[in-house]
């Protein structure tokens, strides 16, 4: 017996999305099918319930409010899960036939917009490494800011100081160019010391063809400042972006590349010792050096201290400007008071 067009429509469209829970929109709820909804009903304490496919039997099926989806999708993202978004993206009054739906975004650890699933205080990083012949590129990006963060090793120990580097961002996603002897390592090292989710990219978002393009339509002119390396893995972050978010990103068009000499090197074991952001034992902000000094009032001001304890300046220029700017508001108590309500708003 033939399926229904509806769930024929929803097998193909979760075909090409084997390895995501799919959101599939019908009238106020995202219903979610067979083993998709199998999964949803245990991990979100669900009531499994069955629909008619037309194969004679009834299909397993749960759903959530379409309105509140972001909890329940959250709540998947934590668990370590990817959720597909699918939408009706014809007016069904006009529709004829079947109303047509299609992906209209995919939720990553690393691709979470939703302000009720981030912390206001803490950026959630999306990260990329290129793992190249003679030296290892990492890019990383908040995709709620418009600016990309990049910097690259080489030597004997670029190993160890790329997976110091990556743990001062503690990012909540990485995808990692394939084919590398040093990808298993690194993915063990994030998975099992940072708990952060892991992608081995296999397909072609690591692909150098294309690369400079596509970095000087986002960038402007880079080839003062980024190397081979450095271009594919920024390109491999925009392209992982731009295939999730489905929709322009444009606004990612600032791009901070940066050498290891320019901030304190502090490993993972250090940091750790240290709690600068996070407490050994309870793993919470609360003992930590970062507890102690964060009195800012805006949650910009608490992501830009965190960066600055996570990254100690060590040019005495730059540590003097610095200090100088705070001095200067120190000192002024009118330009100070006037600031302070300006960013209330």
């Amino acid at each position: 017996m033939a399926v229904t067009p509806m769930m024929q429509q929803y097998f193909e469209i979760k075909d090409k999305y084997k390895d995501h829970i799919l959101f599939y929109r019908l009238g106020d709820f995202y219903e979610m099918f067979y083993g998709d909804a199998e999964t949803a009903s245990r991990e979100l304490e669900l009531t499994l319930t069955g629909r008619d496919c037309g194969e004679g039997k009834r299909a397993p099926m749960c759903g959530v409010p379409f309105h509140a989806y972001e909890q329940y999708a959250g709540k998947l993202i934590e668990k370590g899960y990817k959720v597909a978004i699918c939408e009706q993206v014809e007016d069904p009054a006009l529709a004829k036939g079947i109303v047509k739906r299609e992906v209209i975004r995919v939720i990553t650890p690393g691709t979470l917009i939703e302000s009720a699933l981030l912390s206001e205080t803490k950026n959630n990083y999306l990260c990329s490494v290129c793992l190249a012949k003679d030296s290892y590129a990492v890019s990383l990006c908040d995709i709620t800011t418009p600016r990309i963060y990049c910097t690259e090793f080489s030597g004997p120990q670029k190993l160890t100081d790329l997976m110091s580097e990556i743990s001062t961002y503690q990012p909540s996603e990485v995808i990692i160019s394939p084919g590398h002897r040093d990808t298993a390592p690194l993915s063990v090292f994030l998975r099992d010391r940072l708990r952060t989710s892991v992608l081995a990219d296999d397909g072609d978002l690591f692909d150098s063809e294309g690369c400079r393009e596509l970095a000087e339509r986002q960038f402007g002119d880079v080839s003062s400042v980024l190397d081979y390396a450095q271009i594919v893995s920024v390109c491999a972050l925009l392209r992982y972006i731009r295939e999730n978010e489905k929709k322009d990103i444009s606004y990612i068009n600032e791009i901070s590349v940066y050498t290891g000499s320019q901030f304190l090197g502090i490993d993972i074991n250090t940091r750790r010792n240290l709690e600068l952001c996070e407490a050994m034992r309870t793993k919470s902000k609360k003992g930590t050096l970062l507890w102690v000094l964060d009195k800012t009032n805006t949650a910009a001001g608490a992501r830009l201290l965190r960066n600055w304890i996570e990254h100690p300046l060590v040019a005495p220029n730059a540590i003097t400007a610095r200090q100088n700017a705070v001095r200067e508001l120190f000192d002024g108590f009118v330009l100070r008071s006037e600031l302070a309500e300006v960013l209330s708003g």
